[in-house]
Parts: structure tokens; sequence; C-alpha cells
């Protein structure tokens, strides 16, 4: 028989000895995670939990069977309560650096991060995982970079249809993972520290088309073994794959994605018997990329125990006594009789039951069967259930639904006391749950954020704004030339709300916008560390936040109380604080604030050329070499010619090779500002540029001259921005 498996697996494929014992070891590693006693005892636990939550109740057992089936959702109210009251925190991670000069990078990426947890819906994938926590005791997630393409059909120009690839998601990923389908080093006890997890392993169950499609290609094919996975049950077929109960073996296959970081690092992926991909991890960061949540930590453990695990006794109890009483009551409605005992009746007919008949003495009188009050103990071992389990969750669903009153800080103080042991759960999410997720998420960004898409340029490449741009662009090195053709390096757009990134000193800065919304384009040099990474942090508070309706009253008392003193003794900002107060309720203050003049074009431009500039004079100081700008306008110029007044220049010793470079940058602008007319203005200019370059002692003689001619032309005059470079 091992002949003939042998012979059905190689027929068509013949690995070498190195993709057999590679693909051994996934199985073989699959096998020894899935045995683990921890795995087995927990996975136990999975069913049952998930069955409370769900409150499934037995089906009767004929049309007959009028007993209760009645579930108690306690399970259900204690961990949506739980889950509610985790969501309603929505803890943040701060993007921290990890050197003085990546504060204004960590800045931009922490909105980065926010723009990518909403667009990734993140949100929902986090409930699902605090669920699986709260229900299961443990809860997986994965952290990774997905692109999802398929194929659409257009017209063509002679009348057929031509397939063509569209990309529906292209972006950072936060997706819960079924613990059934997470198979984890059988000696780990976490993601981090001593005994941290060595590998892993995913399980996929993929229709066979959906497999053969999402494998097309090199990237994830590169042996050309797609065409040779089948489906199938037929063991007969495999050497190491066992097929699964539970999938349709018709058209499914069963794909492991193996993940290891130590002793080798690997990600393999098997499907059905085949080596399908075999190479590193493909993500920087090289971790494993899961994280864990957990409910209530079991020391030494990998898998935790779950609220449902907490209740199961109590929920049985609980359930039993409701039905006895259900059951009770039916009796008392639809009556049993006593009656003649001539009838042959058996033991089942004397069973109580609504409508049910007892034979007794002939002559007896027909009467229905009278039940007693329920007792007093039964309403009050239903209460002790309920006691129990709010003793043993923490968490009295009853209480948190009740209305509050008072003020926003005493429903605070009173929504702390009563849950406090959700504020443990919170803080060990956070901890061990998101910050590892939030690593994981920037390491991705860092590596596929900067990797920009080409966008061919097309324009009029004798005009004045075509050559502007594409300067601009040169010295960014956003150009990149194949043949004939010009393509610009794209990056991804942000959207920032309420906010809007602006470049100053040659970095980035988020300020207060006027709209509502605003895009930035996110070049490397914004974001990318210095220091390699950033650190990730959460803000940890003593009490769970209060609810946003409160939180809108206590906004409220605020205002009331600070207003009159910020108009009376100018302490505070009254703009400030009507912000404040629309943001809390929901509205944006740009719509509130009066309406400004759009800036004119020419203003435009002109702020367009003096940001050039002064990135061009932080190059130079910097030690580069740059070349005189073709086509500006002497507002420009003035920008580099200010700047050489500025003492940061002027401390430059005079044989400075920056010296140089400024002075024929400066030069070469106004020879071509010459060419194309304005000779007195130019020759002004060159004088006073000429003054302030020849020495540093008498380059203030040119300030007022050149301040004269050029004040007057710039809104603003002397209060016109330069900005000094970052030394």
């Amino acid at each position: 028989m091992a002949d003939e498996k042998e012979k059905a697996l190689t027929k068509e494929w013949k690995p070498t000895d190195k993709e057999k014992a590679l693909r051994d070891r996934v199985y073989d590693r699959k096998q020894a995670m899935e045995d683990a006693k921890h795995r087995q005892d927990a996975k136990k636990v999975w069913t049952k939990g998930r069955d409370q939550w769900e409150a499934m109740r037995k089906e009767p057992y004929s049309e007959d069977d009028w007993q209760s089936n009645h579930y108690v959702p306690l399970t259900t109210a204690i961990i949506e309560t739980a889950v509610s009251e985790v969501i309603d925190q929505s803890p943040k991670p701060i993007i921290l650096p990890r050197g003085f000069e990546d504060t204004p990078k960590a800045t931009i990426m922490e909105h980065v991060f926010k723009y990518s947890w909403e667009i990734s819906q993140s949100d929902l994938a986090t409930e699902e995982i605090i669920r699986d926590a709260f229900t299961c005791g443990t809860a997986i997630g994965q952290e990774y970079y997905y692109r999802d393409k398929r194929l659409i059909k257009k017209p063509g120009k002679d009348g057929n249809y031509e397939e063509e690839e569209m990309v529906d998601y292209d972006d950072v990923l936060l997706e819960p993972v079924k613990l059934e389908d997470f198979y984890v080093d059988e000696t780990a006890r976490g993601f981090f520290g001593t005994y941290a997890a060595r590998d892993c392993i995913r399980r996929y169950i993929m229709d066979i088309d959906s497999f053969r499609q999402f494998f097309k290609g090199p990237v994830w094919d590169p042996f050309g073994h797609a065409g040779l996975v089948r489906p199938g049950g037929d063991t007969n077929y495999y050497e190491k794959y066992h097929p699964p109960e539970g999938i349709d073996h018709k058209n499914q296959v069963e794909v492991l994605w193996y993940y290891s970081v130590k002793p080798d690092d690997w990600l393999l992926i098997v499907a059905n018997d085949v080596l399908q991909y075999a190479d590193g991890i493909p993500y920087k960061h090289k971790q494993l990329p899961f994280a864990r949540a957990i409910d209530v930590r079991r020391t030494h453990q990998f898998y935790g125990k779950g609220e449902a695990e907490l209740l199961e006794s109590i929920q049985d109890e609980a359930n039993l006594f409701r039905r006895m009483v259900i059951d009770r009551n039916h009796l008392d409605i639809d009556k049993m009789f006593y009656g003649t005992n001539i009838l042959n009746l058996s033991d089942e007919d004397t069973i109580a039951r609504p409508h049910g008949f007892v034979g007794v003495p002939v002559g007896s009188e027909i009467k229905p069967v009278e039940y007693a009050d329920i007792p007093r103990s039964v309403e009050l071992s239903l209460k002790h259930l309920e006691d129990d389990a709010t003793i043993v969750s923490g968490i009295n669903p009853r209480a948190q639904a009740l209305p509050t009153s008072g003020t926003a800080t005493e429903a605070a103080i009173l929504k702390e006391s009563t849950l406090k042991r959700i504020r443990l759960k919170v803080r060990r999410y956070e901890r061990e749950f998101l910050t590892r997720i939030a690593m994981l998420r920037v390491s991705n960004m860092l590596q596929y954020y900067s990797q920009p898409k080409l966008e061919k340029i097309v324009g009029e490449e004798g005009s004045l704004q075509f050559q502007n741009q594409m300067a601009d662009m040169e010295k960014r090195g956003l150009i990149v030339r194949q043949d004939k053709d010009i393509f610009r390096k794209r990056y991804r757009d942000i959207r920032l709300e309420g906010k809007e990134a602006r470049i100053e000193q040659g970095e980035p800065k988020i300020v207060d916008s006027n709209s509502q919304y605003s895009f930035f384009e996110l070049e490397p040099e914004y974001f990318f560390p210095n220091k390699g990474g950033y650190d990730i942090s959460f803000v940890a508070g003593s009490s769970l936040p209060i609810s946003k309706p409160l939180m809108q009253s206590k906004a409220q008392e605020m205002f009331d109380r600070l207003i009159k003193i910020a108009v009376e003794l100018n302490i505070y900002d009254p703009a400030k604080l009507g912000d404040m107060l629309l943001r809390i309720n929901d509205f944006n203050p740009a719509d509130f604030k009066p309406d400004q003049a759009v800036k004119s074009e020419e203003e435009a431009r002109l702020e367009t050329q003096i940001d050039l500039a002064n990135y061009e004079n932080r190059l130079i100081m910097g030690g580069k070499p740059v070349p005189p700008t073709p086509l500006v306008s002497p507002i420009h110029t003035n920008v580099h010619v200010k700047f050489t007044e500025s003492p940061v220049f002027q401390e430059l010793p005079p044989n400075d090779p920056r010296i140089t470079v400024m002075t024929d940058h400066i030069m070469g602008e106004l020879a071509s500002q010459a060419e194309r007319g304005g000779m007195g203005q130019q020759e002004a200019l060159m004088k006073g540029s000429m003054r302030a370059t020849e020495s540093p002692n008498t380059a203030g003689g040119a300030n007022s001259e050149l301040g004269d001619l050029l004040a007057g032309k710039i809104q603003g005059g002397e209060q016109v921005r330069v900005e000094q470079p970052a030394i």
C-alpha cells in the first residue's frame, strides 16, 4: 500500500529531498501542536463557551415534549456587557520616537496609524477578537499586509470581453483567526519572553478555484506547483496529509501557512501535501504576525480562561431552576385531572404533564390537580445564582443597564466601582494584544508605505508651471525616467480630519485646519524614522471613560464655568473652548467659523516658491550641491538672499564650500531672471546678493536695499516667513 501511495503522489510532482523535508516539517509540527495537552483541554471549552454565548436551546424530542427548554441568557449578558465596556474605552496607541529628531515623524505616523485603522475596519476586527477572548478565554488576531484582487470582464474593441485584474483592497489588515484554525508551539506561553512561541501554523480551507486564483503568479507560486494541487479525500493519494472532517473534499483544499522564527526563519505553505512556497518571513520585522488576547490568564499556559468557563456550572443550574419553574407554571395553567382507575393506564400515562390524567378509585370525583405556590426558597436560590455570577465575573449586567443620576463625575465614580475587574482586562488587552498589533502594523507600514507607484507625467513641457513642478519633483527625488517616458513616484494619500500637514524646515508638522478634511502625500522622508523604528505606548487611566452623553454634559459644565473667566481675565482662549464644545457634540468647528477669502492663484504660487527656496537652503546647509532653479521668480531668490543674512549662514568660515554653492545658486537664478526681463530689479538684487555673500562682515549692507526693493511685492512685507534649517 505504501508503494501505491508514493506512486500516486509522485506521478506528477517529484519533490527534491529538501522540498520533501520542508513539507514533512509542516505536517509533523502541526501534529505536535494539535496533540499538545493544553490545546486539547482548551479545545473542549471552546465549543461549550460558544454554545453558552449563543444560549443554544435543545430541540424538543417530539411534538408531545412539553417541558421547557428555556435558556437563561446569563453568559450572553455578562460577555456582551464586558465587550461593550472595552469597546467603549476605544484604546488607541501612541507612537513614540526613539530619538529627538524623529518627534515630528512620530506625530505623522500616529495620524497614519489612525487612518489605517479606519480604512481597514480594525475596530470591527477588535470587537470580534474581544468577544472571542471573553467567550473562549483566548483570541488570536493576525496583522499582515493584504492585497485582495480579482478578475473582472470589460467589453473589448472587437465586441468580446477582456479580463482585467481589479484590486479591492491593498493595505495593512487585522484579521480575527478562528482558534480551531490556529496551531502554536506546544511549549509556548505567549509571543514574548523566554517562552515565546517559536513557530505557528494558520490553516485555511479554500475552494480550489479560489486557491488557484490567489496562488497564480510568481509571488506565491515560485515553484509552479499550484496546478498540481487537487482536492479530494482519497487517502491513498497522500503521504502526510490527512483529509480533515467537515470540509467538502470534492471542491476544497487545506492550506497550511507555517511561520517559524526559531531555530530558523521560514514561511512554508503546503496545500494538500504539495509544497507551495518556501522562503523567509516576508515582513521586515521577522516576527510571527499574530497577537493573543486573553480574558483570565492561566499562569504558565498559552490558553486562558473565559467568562463562559467561569459561569458554566452557574449557567447549568440557572437553566435547570428556571425550566422547573416554567414547567410548574405550565401545569398550573393546563392542569392534570384525577379520574376513575378502571382504565388500563401505564406508568408513562401518570407522568405529570399538561392536561394529563391520574387514575383514582371508582366513584371518586374527577377534578383537577392543584399545586401549592412555588416556595420562597426557589426564588432565593435563583437570586444566589445571580450573585455567584457577579462574584465570579465581577460584572453585574443588570446594574450596568440601569439609568444613572447625578453629574458626569458621579457617574464615572459609580462605573469605576462596579467595573474594577474589567479595568484589569482592558489593561491586559492594551499591553499584550494592542501593543503587539501596533508594533507589527507600524513595521508593515514602514515597509510597504515607502514603496511608490509610478505615474506617467503628461503636460506641456514648455509651460512655466510644468517646469516649476518638474524642478520641484527633481529636487525631491520623485522623477523616474524610462526611455522617453517620464514617471512620477506617487505615494499613498493620507486623509486628515480637522488637521492639515505642512512642511516647515523640511520637517512635517500637523496643524489645525479650517477644512473638515485634508490630504497629505506620505513621502518616506516624512515618516521613516532615523532610529530604525518607533516605540508604542497606551495612555493608562485610573478609570474607564464615561459614555458620550455624560462626556458632553461634563464638557458643557466645564465650558459654562470657564467661558466667563476666558472673556474677562483673558486666561483661556474662548475660541478654543468653543471648538472643544463643538467637537464633543460631533460638530466640525470649521463649519461655524466666519468665511475667509480663498487664496488667489498668485498667492498660492508664491507660497510654493518660498517653500521650495527654504527646502533648497536646507539642502545647501547640509552640504549638498544644489544647482540654480530655472524659471523661478525674484521672490524665490530673495528668500536665499535673506537667508545669507541669517546668523546661521554668517557664522560659516570664509572658506566654507557652502558659501560658494549658495553664491553660485543665487547668481545663476539672477542671471536666468535677467534674461527674461526686468534688468533694473535684477541688478539691484545682484548687488544685494553679492554684498551678502562676499564677506560676513559686510553682508548687512544688503538688507535695507533688498528690503526696499521686494518688501512691497510679498504680502506681509517684513513678516515673510524665512525658515532656518535644522543643523
